[in-house]
This record gives C-alpha cells, sequence and structure tokens, in this order.
C-alpha cells in the first residue's frame, strides 16, 4: 500500500524516458510511493493553486516556455497570465517542487520563475532581474557531487558521488538558496560551450566571458510557501542509475513533502512576481 504520490512533469527538452521511468520506479519503491508523468503543455493543468496537494510532491524535469531545434534560434515565449496565476497559486498554497537539470531554463521570460527556481539557465542572451545576459553554458564532464549540508534531510545517507554529467555555468542566486551540493569543477568561461551557438549554428565556442555561475549543484529555498529543492545533475542514464543520486532525488521528494519542510516555508514566505 502507498503512501505518498509523486507527479513526474516532462515535456520541451530531451530525455531517455526509459532510464528516467526506471529511476523513478527505484525511487518511489524506496518512498513507498506511486507515481504518475504528465508532459507539457497539458501537464500545466495541474501547476495551478486548485490541484496543491493532489500529489505530495511534484517533480518538475521539463522546459516550458521555450521552443528548442537544431539549427535554429531558441525561442522563447511568455506564459499567459492565467498560467502565471495559477502556478504562484500552487505554490502560495504550499506544494512540494523538486526540479532537476534543464528544468532551470523553464519560462525564460518569466523573472518570477527563475526567483522561485533560484537562477536561470538561458539558452539565447536576455535579461534577467533587469541586467542583461549572455547565453549560459555548458560542457559534459566527469565531476565529483560534493555534499556541503550533510545534516540537511536532503542529503542525509549520501556522500560524494562521482557523474558523468553536465555542468552549467548560469546565474544563481546564491545569497537566497540553501546550498547542498557543490563541485571543484572548473566553470571558468573559457572552459564551457555556448548554449546560443551551440543550438543555432551548430558550432562549439566559448561561453560569453561575461556570464556568470555557480559551484552550486543543488539547493533548497521557498517559493511562496512551499519548499523547493533543484538539483542540477540529471542529464542522462549513467546519472539515472547511480544509487546515490537515486537517494537525493529520493531524499528531497520525501523532504518537500514533510511536515517540517512545510513548516520552515511558511515561516519564511518568498512572493513570487507576475513579471
Amino acid at each position: 500500500m502507498t503512501s505518498g504520490r509523486l507527479l513526474a512533469v516532462t515535456g520541451g527538452h530531451r530525455f531517455d524516458l526509459v532510464a528516467f521511468s526506471a529511476m523513478l520506479d527505484a525511487v518511489c519503491e524506496q518512498l513507498g510511493w506511486a507515481w504518475a508523468h504528465a508532459t507539457q503543455p497539458a501537464a500545466q493543468h495541474w501547476m495551478v493553486g486548485d490541484h496543491a496537494g493532489t500529489f505530495d510532491a511534484i517533480l518538475l524535469h521539463d522546459l516550458p516556455g521555450l521552443d528548442l531545434a537544431r539549427g535554429r534560434e531558441p525561442r522563447a515565449h511568455a506564459p499567459s497570465d492565467a498560467t502565471r496565476r495559477g502556478v504562484i497559486e500552487l505554490l502560495e498554497a504550499g506544494q512540494g517542487i523538486v526540479a532537476t537539470h534543464h528544468a532551470l531554463a523553464g519560462w525564460p521570460a518569466w523573472d518570477g520563475w527563475a526567483s522561485a527556481l533560484g537562477g536561470r539557465f538561458l539558452y539565447a542572451p536576455g535579461s534577467l532581474r533587469s541586467r542583461r545576459e549572455p547565453s549560459s553554458g555548458y560542457r559534459m564532464d566527469a565531476y565529483a557531487v560534493e555534499v556541503v549540508a550533510p545534516d540537511h534531510p536532503v542529503c542525509a545517507g549520501v556522500e560524494t558521488f562521482d557523474v558523468d554529467d553536465e555542468l552549467y555555468l548560469c546565474p544563481v542566486f546564491e545569497a537566497e538558496v540553501v546550498p547542498l551540493l557543490a563541485t571543484r569543477a572548473d566553470i571558468a568561461p573559457e572552459t564551457m560551450i555556448s548554449t546560443y551557438d551551440e543550438v543555432s549554428r551548430g558550432e562549439q565556442l566559448p561561453a560569453a566571458s561575461s556570464a556568470w555561475g555557480s559551484q552550486l549543484l543543488g539547493w533548497a529555498k521557498v517559493a511562496g510557501a512551499s519548499p523547493l529543492v533543484y538539483l542540477l545533475p540529471g542529464h542522462g542514464p549513467t546519472t539515472m542509475e547511480r544509487p546515490q543520486y537515486r537517494r537525493l532525488l529520493a531524499n528531497a521528494c520525501e523532504w518537500v513533502a514533510s511536515p517540517s519542510a512545510h513548516a520552515w516555508a511558511r515561516a519564511q514566505p518568498s512572493p513570487i512576481s507576475m513579471e
């Protein structure tokens, strides 16, 4: 008999569905939960205040608000006012959220969503908090995921582990998050590939020298009145199969659904802007 429910939201970015499903099967077996799957844009139906609490946690592995195609400039489109209101009402109602990997690039035309997540990966140059930002950088690399908050419930039983995954060079609002994971890997712009050039022209050029980022790989924060966890690793099967990553994801889902996490979030609400 299951005691919890997880909604996994995908869409907008390619990923390995077989590996993802196997990972969630293992995670939910560990938790004693059941999981359901919804794909964007239809998944947005669940991202509204009326459905807060229908699922104990919502896992975002999606990329809404951006059209991606090789050889074409990334095209951002803003969410409707109704979509923004629905998401804000969901977060104000205290829905536990876990976001992974490319979800950090979601809704690039909505600054309020970047504030909710704790940062933004930019597929194209754009404005973020009234500042003009270059496109973000990335690279595939083998690196160590280091636990920096061993006493946090999300990190319980998790030790430093190695992955072969993407690293990001993108804005992270470090002062607004609780650090959980970090890397010592070099994230200097010259070591990263410009996402915009690679996607739009197929050219692997260095990221803009003005691009800035963070060594953080995971954090917790409050979004509205909701506990939220972001985990950067999660690009493909090799990470999704890692026992330590699965443990981390299970911990994150369990924590954002817990009374203690909800009490923590309610004690320090963080309003989400419609802008």
